[in-house]
């Protein structure tokens, strides 16, 4: 992937960017948007780009037509965007959010269902907790709101790549994912599944060039939407991202979304295992199997004096959370070699403070 997006600068560098070589991208765009719909389970014309999962979650949230007496459900847990929107729309109309509780980041279904009633407009999670690795039952929420017509949305950054998704068995009306993190990109580009069902519902809050039926023979005092979730993209979008993300899904379908879940949740369950061996150290927010994740979070006492410098010293690259938890992301090209450096680390510590 990052071989694919220095030759792009490259080309682009020497050649520039004729006409021909311009429609030719939004060709390969249209080609990429089949790909990733692939691996979701989902059409093409149910896919969409966008530059980040805050950029295409507000598409859903304004596509709502929400007003005064509704209420949306989210966790107090929830990646920030996730959130910062829904507080924006509750100052905005004057709705209500409704927030359910966590317990170390683990938020069960019925805690979400338990907020709900004949005013609430949608439920948003993330697929996977960014802090805990906790990952939501989709297919159990998605029942549920397809059952009252509640719209259901999911923030699927820290999932789409790793983990299995397959938005029509889940049920799911909106799915979006920012490519920077599990499907190993760039910042600067994002992917939206919108079922065919729910666009209609959807009103149109944001509009380009690039969303008419044919974008590269517009008539600027015509405006002639295309019917697919394209409508709602606005412009050009991060054709170096796009170079490298075509990389990472076609990898993705080569290994298999299943093979990938499968592999990933075994390296989740070696840090378990290693943590049970250590005294004054857990695994934080511990999940059975069917809500783990490629993050684990370990906690442990704070006078372990552990920080960033000493993660790197070691070859360890992992996200400190405080003083006392640090975040293991693991993906497919990690090894149970690279899980064992940071648990040997602890054990080191733990023994000489015996």
């Amino acid at each position: 992937a990052s071989q694919a997006m220095q030759e792009y600068i490259e080309r682009r560098h020497l050649n520039a960017l004729d006409v021909i070589s311009m429609s030719a991208q939004w060709d390969d765009l249209d080609i990429v948007r089949a790909k990733v719909g692939r691996m979701l389970n989902a059409k093409s014309a149910e896919i969409m780009f966008g530059s980040n999962v805050s950029e295409l979650m507000n598409i859903f949230a304004n596509g709502l037509d929400l007003k005064k007496g509704d209420n949306v459900v989210i966790y107090d847990s929830t990646y920030f965007s996730m959130s910062y929107i829904w507080f924006n729309k509750r100052e905005q109309l004057g709705i209500e959010v409704r927030i359910a509780e966590s317990d170390e980041g683990r938020t069960p279904c019925e805690k979400l269902f338990e907020l709900c009633d004949e005013n609430t407009r949608a439920i948003v999670v993330c697929h996977v907790d960014f802090g805990s690795g906790y990952r939501h039952d989709l297919a159990s929420i998605g029942s549920f709101c397809r059952e009252r017509d509640i719209a259901f949305a999911v923030d699927g950054t820290q999932a789409c790549g790793a983990m299995a998704v397959d938005v029509k068995k889940m049920n799911i009306d909106f799915y979006a994912a920012s490519t920077y993190k599990w499907l190993q990109g760039l910042l600067g580009l994002g992917i939206a599944f919108i079922d065919e069902d729910f666009m209609p519902k959807l009103s149109q809050s944001i509009i380009g060039w690039v969303g008419t039926v044919d974008k590269l023979h517009n008539d600027a005092m015509v405006l002639e939407l295309c019917d697919e979730a394209r409508k709602f993209e606005c412009g050009g979008i991060s054709f170096v991202a796009l170079e490298g993300l075509t990389r990472v899904v076609d990898n993705y379908l080569r290994l298999g979304a299943d093979d990938i879940e499968k592999y990933i949740l075994s390296l989740a369950d070696h840090c378990y295992e290693r943590a049970k061996e250590l005294k004054e150290c857990r695994v934080w927010g511990p999940v059975g199997r069917e809500n783990r994740s490629g993050i684990v979070t370990v906690a442990f006492p704070e006078s372990y004096g552990i920080t960033r410098e000493l993660l790197e010293a070691n070859q360890i690259n992992a996200m400190m959370q405080g003083t006392s938890r640090v975040r293991l992301a693991m993906h497919y090209y990690n090894s149970t070699e690279d899980i064992d450096r940071f648990f040997d680390l602890l054990r080191s510590i733990e023994k000489a403070r015996a």
